[in-house]
């Protein structure tokens, strides 16, 4: 976790609720400016005074502070990482005064990469509010936003932390000029307030991220106890209904089918296709050479099967593009297809991944377009997540109409929302597969489904059989 420096002057926290915002500002201090040009009942002074007064910002040595000057990308650096606790780096002779912040800038997110040719240049608001957001660990998944012209998710953030508030002119609504500069004054102003906020209360923590409890989506309703193992080392659970699954791609190469249905394997996931997800790669849509064979195989040992795509969309055009992919696919197995379609969007790559750096509300954005396209087709949507997915790459609220497929392996869930099916393992061992594959639980009876646990009624009428030597089995 980030350390914070403490300020000389601070007389109380700020308090932060999340309807409210409490803007704090510095305990009064009965001195002459230090500036020429800076008084001391400027609005502004007791932050910027409180600053100086730590080292942290400085005036130029004809005294002035020039407080109406707006901040360039290199002071933004150098201030944000100061208000976050980094220490000040060595800087290099030969090179700009500032350059020495851009690793470090990269290192804690505030960009996610920088040309320090543009260190002179000059950051827009909206530009500084990201960085700021970064800078203390938050993300980019928030509620609505309080401005007129701009529904960034960081800045919404900050708003709701009491770090920016932007401005409320004569027609009422609330500007914050995302595309105009940040001034010096309202730069100390922000890193104040970003040294002083306790920006965590009423938040927890995930991996290096203050996230926020999203009330709008269903808490989990599973309990530790209701999971245990069978003599197989399976995941049982006990709470309800369940059934037990495997998801497969190309990669598993032959699979017998008769082995796994007999194998205590109810439904199986059938990867379509995925799209390349490297920065350098082409992002093309490939087709997983085994689906038909795959789905096929499944179908003819009578298990329930669904269907995943492995999503890297960036936008939504990618989303619909992967979507109708899969449908294609799906189009002669459609009598089949008893369990859901899924948009598996995984992050993987680090900042090697031509995701790396998308916004939240993009991403969301495309799981969303791809889910509804599925659910246009007239077949049931899910989207597939693991735990850092799930509360800092997508926002959850804006999902909530799809079911969820969640990522976690464990013997016991800790997920704090809901889900309709659980990925517990990458190790399972099951009859017919020779490497180790992907095990599941499904908590719920999918209509049409025709394999269940005992004592277990399906809804919906059982599907009729087919008839021989037709649809998609005709050759397999």
């Amino acid at each position: 976790m980030k350390k914070r420096v403490a300020v000389l002057f601070l007389a109380v926290l700020m308090a932060v609720s999340s309807s409210t915002t409490a803007l704090a500002a510095p305990a009064p201090t009965p001195v002459l400016s230090p500036f020429v040009d800076l008084a001391a009942d400027h609005w502004s002074f007791q932050y910027v005074y409180d600053l100086y007064r730590q080292g942290v910002v400085a005036g130029d040595p004809e005294g002035t502070f020039r407080g109406g000057d707006p901040v360039t990308w290199g002071e933004t650096f150098k201030l944000i990482l100061l208000a976050i606790g980094e220490e000040e780096p060595e800087r290099d002779e030969e090179k700009h005064w500032a350059w020495c912040y851009i690793q470090p800038a990269l290192d804690n997110r505030l960009v996610y990469s920088f040309n320090e040719e543009y260190l002179d240049e000059v950051p827009s608001r909206l530009e500084v509010a990201r960085m700021a957001a970064r800078g203390l660990d938050l993300t980019d998944i928030s509620g609505e936003s309080p401005y007129a012209d701009c529904d960034d998710g960081y800045v919404v953030e900050l708003y709701e932390k009491g770090i920016m508030e932007g401005t409320v002119e004569e027609d009422g609504l609330r500007w914050f000029y995302p595309d105009q500069p940040i001034t010096r004054e309202e730069m100390s102003t922000i890193v104040w307030r970003m040294m002083n906020v306790d920006v965590s209360q009423g938040m927890f923590r995930h991996s290096n991220y203050w996230v926020d409890v999203l009330d709008s989506v269903p808490p989990t309703t599973f309990s530790d106890e209701q999971f245990g193992r069978d003599d197989l080392d399976r995941v049982t659970y006990s709470g309800g209904y369940y059934t037990r699954g495997i998801d497969v791609s190309g990669h598993k190469q032959e699979i017998n089918w008769q082995a796994v249905a007999a194998d205590g394997i109810d439904f199986a996931i059938i990867r379509a296709g995925n799209r390349l997800y490297g920065k350098d790669s082409s992002g093309a849509v490939c087709e997983d050479s085994w689906f038909d064979r795959n789905m096929q195989g499944a179908i003819a040992a009578g298990m329930d099967v669904g269907a995943y795509f492995f999503s890297n969309a960036i936008t939504v055009e990618e989303a619909i593009e992967e979507a109708d992919f899969l449908l294609a696919k799906l189009e002669p197995y459609r009598q089949y297809i008893t369990y859901p379609v899924v948009c598996d969007w995984e992050y993987l790559g680090g900042n090697n991944s031509r995701a790396y750096g998308v916004d939240a509300k993009v991403l969301t954005q495309c799981v969303a377009a791809f889910c509804q396209r599925v659910q246009e087709a007239g077949y049931h949507p899910m989207f597939y997540f693991n735990e850092y997915c799930g509360y800092i790459k997508f926002d959850l609220s804006k999902l909530t109409q799809y079911d969820f497929w969640f990522a976690q392996y464990a013997s016991k869930p800790s997920y704090i929302y809901n889900f309709q099916m659980w990925q517990f393992s990458s190790k399972g061992k099951v009859a017919g597969i020779s490497s180790d594959v992907d095990m599941n639980l499904c908590f719920v009876p999918y209509e049409g489904a025709t394999r269940c646990p005992p004592n277990v009624e399906l809804p919906g009428p059982e599907p009729a059989p087919a008839e021989s030597g037709s649809g998609p089995l005709l050759n397999g």
